[in-house]
């Protein structure tokens, strides 16, 4: 399978069904960084996409961009509790039909703090699995 339809496959997970990752071909030792978590392995971060997918309201890829085995996306989604749309630029790196690695790019500022609130306005706890990010 071509990487660009494998980064759809991914993509489409997170646009018709809320983060559900079962059908993605992840690689069990994942490394995906991200600004506010960073996983390393497929079992943390497809936890982190259900709990994530809840939230966001909509997704959408606005541009997509391949060499070789990497595929580069710009994406745009909002999630509650925010209000504005938040863009970034994922690059995700895909062998032998396996996502290996994401790097996820964007200003998460405004996110992190509504995390740090929590939906009760008390701070979140980190799930097992999950790094902080660098």
């Amino acid at each position: 399978m071509d990487p660009r339809e494998i980064a759809n496959r991914y993509y489409d997970a997170w646009i018709n069904h809320r983060g559900d990752m079962s059908e993605v071909p992840l690689a069990d030792d994942l490394v995906f960084l991200g600004p506010v978590a960073s996983f390393d392995s497929a079992e943390g971060y497809r936890a982190m996409a259900r709990e994530a997918g809840a939230a966001v309201t909509s997704f959408r890829v606005r541009h997509q961009f391949s060499d070789g085995d990497l595929v580069c996306s710009v994406v745009d989604w909002t999630m509650a509790p925010l209000e504005e749309t938040l863009s970034a630029a994922e690059v995700l790196e895909i062998r032998n039909g396996r996502i290996v690695r994401g790097e996820l790019f964007y200003d998460a500022e405004e996110l992190r703090k509504a995390m740090a609130q929590g939906p009760t306005g008390s701070p979140l706890v980190r799930p097992p699995g999950r790094r902080a990010a660098r």
